[in-house]
């Protein structure tokens, strides 16, 4: 990993230079908000990886995001008198958005990640109706076995086109990618 991040900065110092473009201004962090939605693998380089869904926000260089694995069977429309082993994993990140180029930043992500196994119980049946009628249905999942680790690695952040940004992330126990849209633009935060 730490291979991989000196090559990382060393491309974007060689990028750099010959654009005559400030190098690592970080005022251009200030009055810079973007919600974005991502997806990707939580667990990775675990015994229980899935694939993830979730959402990032950053506001002034500051970036959060949160990614979610959820059990695969508890949504199954079967009614069955067995257990089915299954598994979960979350993860949840921090981090700081270092301005590279206008268009380009990269990112320290720390955060946590937790994946659990246990079973859907395929006997049970929980239905919810929406208030349009519709129902929707899931089956009970039990934890057997939950697991903690901490989170750390990196990410990539693009803007080919305002208000759009593309992002990478790659860290120990998830990788995904997203965009994001800035708020500021789309006049949410004037």
């Amino acid at each position: 990993m730490l291979k991989k991040s000196i090559l990382l900065f060393a491309i974007a110092t060689l990028l750099a230079i010959p654009s005559k473009a400030q190098f690592m201004d970080f005022s251009q962090n200030n009055g810079r908000v973007f919600m974005g939605f991502q997806l990707g693998a939580a667990g990775v380089h675990t015994e229980y990886p899935g694939f993830a869904g979730g959402f990032s926000f950053s506001i002034c260089g500051f970036y959060a995001d949160f990614l979610i694995s959820p059990p695969r069977y508890e949504d199954d429309n079967h009614i069955v008198d067995e257990l089915w082993k299954d598994d979960k994993a979350f993860t949840v990140n921090i981090g700081y958005q270092i301005p590279i180029l206008p268009w380009l930043r990269i990112a320290p992500i720390i955060g946590y990640c937790q994946t659990n196994w246990g079973y859907v119980d395929a006997s049970t049946i929980n239905l919810h109706v929406d208030s349009d009628g519709t129902t929707t249905n899931h089956h009970d999942y039990d934890v057997e076995e939950r697991f903690h680790y901490f989170n750390y690695g990196g990410g990539v952040f693009v803007n080919p086109v305002e208000p759009l940004e593309l992002y990478a992330i790659y860290t120990n126990h998830a990788i995904y990618g997203g965009f994001s849209i800035d708020l500021t633009l789309m006049g949410s935060f004037k």
